[in-house]
């Protein structure tokens, strides 16, 4: 036989036979099992972490389900995706096992070791799925208390004002005339800039005669001095919702401190209402 011309190597004879016994292959079976175990066992410390940080250490089946659930949770982007690949890395030594059964050692372990690994997979899969409504209705109930949080500081700042000079302000632009000391109020102007404020004055709320003249004259002023003279005693404000463009059904709506699920509907009770920008009947 040539040697080798490469490295120069000679050879001395003709290749060894191959040997009359060759023990199995342990390795397929060593790593399929060693996957299902550290996934067993990964998820299970997550289980018991989760069930120990809860108040006491309670064994009631609600209180372990939900413990699973926090621990599958807290696997979603680690564990989860693991248990995939592992498993399909899994099936595919174990296949290679199945064709020549007599080549390989350790089918029972390899066995457990992929049931182990599907059954993490099928349990995480589960847990998370299960999870998903309530996480989605939580970060919605977080949405709306964040935008609540925004109309009730506007809300508190407009009663300050109020407190302060008699009136609504006759624009946000106006709360700047608060003492502002923590910069609160030139944050929550920035932040409802791109809103719409409309106050108004209740004029069915004075006395008469001779109060609706002096109102009259000072609605004429409007336009010469800041807040017109008038004396607004009611407000709406109307900001953009999640999509950021006013006008829309999302739109964030709160009328003297109370926040409206839907555009408020124009209604006539007798009561006569002049805006900043003229007047309408409600």
């Amino acid at each position: 036989m040539a040697g080798c011309a490469a490295c120069g190597a000679r050879a001395v004879g003709p290749p060894l036979a191959r040997p009359e016994r060759e023990l199995p292959a342990l390795g397929h079976a060593l790593a399929v099992s060693a996957a299902g175990l550290l996934l067993a066992l990964a998820s299970a410390a997550a289980f018991v972490s989760a069930l120990w940080q809860r108040e006491g250490f309670d064994l009631a089946p609600p209180a372990l389900l939900r413990a699973a659930e926090t621990a599958a949770w807290g696997l979603k982007w680690s564990a989860l995706p693991a248990s995939f690949a592992l498993a399909f890395a899994c099936a595919r030594l174990r296949a290679h096992m199945r064709r020549a059964p007599e080549r390989f050692a350790g089918h029972r372990p390899a066995r457990a070791g992929l049931a182990a690994t599907l059954a993490v997979a099928f349990v995480l899969s589960a847990l998370v799925g299960v999870t998903v409504p309530e996480r989605l209705r939580m970060r919605e109930l977080a949405r709306r208390a964040a935008e609540n949080a925004v109309l009730y500081s506007t809300d508190l700042a407009l009663a300050r004002y109020r407190r302060r000079f008699g009136t609504y302000p006759a624009t946000l632009e106006d709360l700047r005339r608060l003492e502002d000391t923590d910069g609160s109020v030139a944050k929550l102007i920035a932040a409802v800039g791109a809103g719409e404020y409309k106050p108004e004055t209740d004029l069915a709320s004075l006395s008469a005669g001779r109060a609706k003249s002096r109102a009259r004259r000072r609605a004429r002023a409007a336009d010469d001095m800041p807040g017109g003279g008038i004396v607004f005693t009611n407000y709406e404000l109307v900001l953009p919702g999640g999509d950021g463009v006013l006008g829309t059904g999302d739109d964030l709506r709160i009328s003297d401190g109370l926040i409206l699920e839907a555009p408020r509907a124009a209604t006539t009770k007798g009561a006569t209402t002049q805006a900043a920008g003229g007047g309408r009947a409600h």
